[in-house]
């Protein structure tokens, strides 16, 4: 009997996800509009947190060996701009590794679903705006 994969084992397992994070651990932290915010971080610990976080998602049995979310942000002033930036880059980077849909998906819907845990600026968030409804 054969057992359905994880999205982890879909992706490639730990060489592409190792990969995918060093790249987006990279950007994120010399990135122009949110770099600043990781001025003071060990990058690859940094790495390390997020290849566990993100295999633990993606269902691998890996764990997780980072403090809490809410707790590791809470001293940090992450206003709404900051956390669709760092999910703009970490998109980016998936298209970046041919990753796919499913799993970007995935990854996006979780990431989103995090948010309060992150920041607490609701009011901070960029809006859509209708450009076309703005020109009339």
């Amino acid at each position: 009997m054969q057992t359905e994969s994880t999205l982890y084992e879909q992706l490639g397992g730990e060489q592409v996800l190792r990969a995918i994070i060093d790249r987006f651990v990279d950007r994120v932290t010399t990135d122009t509009m949110i770099g600043f915010l990781f001025a003071n971080v060990d990058r690859e610990r940094l790495k390390a947190r997020e290849f566990e976080f993100a295999a633990r998602h993606l269902g691998a049995s890996i764990e997780y060996t980072g403090r809490a979310l809410d707790r590791v942000h809470r001293r940090h002033r992450i206003l709404g701009g900051h956390f669709m930036r760092r999910l703009q880059i970490l998109k980016e980077t998936l298209v970046e590794f041919e990753t796919p849909d499913h799993i970007v998906a995935h990854w996006v819907a979780h990431t989103e679903s995090l948010r309060p845990l992150i920041t607490d600026y609701a009011g901070s968030q960029c809006d859509d705006i209708d450009v076309a409804s703005k020109r009339s």
